[in-house]
C-alpha cells in the first residue's frame, strides 16, 4: 500500500488538534487554551507524546518519498524538480522543518507538562508509568 507522505503528517496533525480541542472543550476556558491540573496534567502529557511520536514515525518514513525527481532531463523539469525539493525538504523554512519544528514543540510540551506534574507531586515512576515507559525530560 503507497502512503501519501503529505497526507500522512496531514493526518496527524488534524488528529493533535482534535485531541487539543477535546481538552478544551472539558475546562471552563475559552479561546483555544486548557487548563491543566492535578487530575489532567498526565493525561494530557501522555496524548501529546502519542501524537509526537506518531507524527515522528510519519515524518521518518515519508521523509525521502517528499524529494521530487525531474519528470525529464530537459532544463526546465530539472530546475522544476530542484524548486520543489528546496520548498519540500531543503530550505531554511521547508515543510519538512516545518513538521520537525512543530514536534519539537510537541515534544517540549510533553517536557513542561512532566514538569507540571512533578510540581503537582507525582514521582518519576508515576510520570514514567503514565508516559507508556517514554524518556522522562
Amino acid at each position: 500500500m503507497e502512503i501519501n507522505p503529505l497526507a500522512a503528517v496531514g493526518s496527524v496533525l488534524g488528529t493533535v488538534s482534535t485531541l487539543l480541542n477535546n481538552l478544551t472543550q472539558n475546562t471552563p476556558t475559552n479561546g483555544g487554551h486548557f487548563v491543566v491540573n492535578h487530575d489532567n496534567v498526565l493525561a494530557a502529557a501522555k496524548i501529546i507524546q502519542n501524537q509526537a511520536d506518531e507524527l515522528r514515525a510519519t515524518y521518518t518514513a515519508a521523509l525521502e518519498k517528499l524529494e521530487v525527481a525531474p519528470p525529464g532531463e530537459d532544463e526546465v523539469s530539472v530546475r522544476m524538480a530542484k524548486e520543489w525539493n528546496q520548498l519540500l525538504v531543503r530550505n531554511g523554512d521547508s515543510y519538512a522543518k516545518r513538521v520537525r519544528d512543530y514536534v519539537a514543540g510537541l515534544d517540549n510540551l510533553v517536557a513542561q507538562l512532566t514538569e507540571s506534574a512533578r510540581e503537582y507531586g507525582y514521582n518519576e515512576d508515576q510520570v514514567a508509568s503514565a508516559l507508556g515507559g517514554s524518556a522522562v525530560v
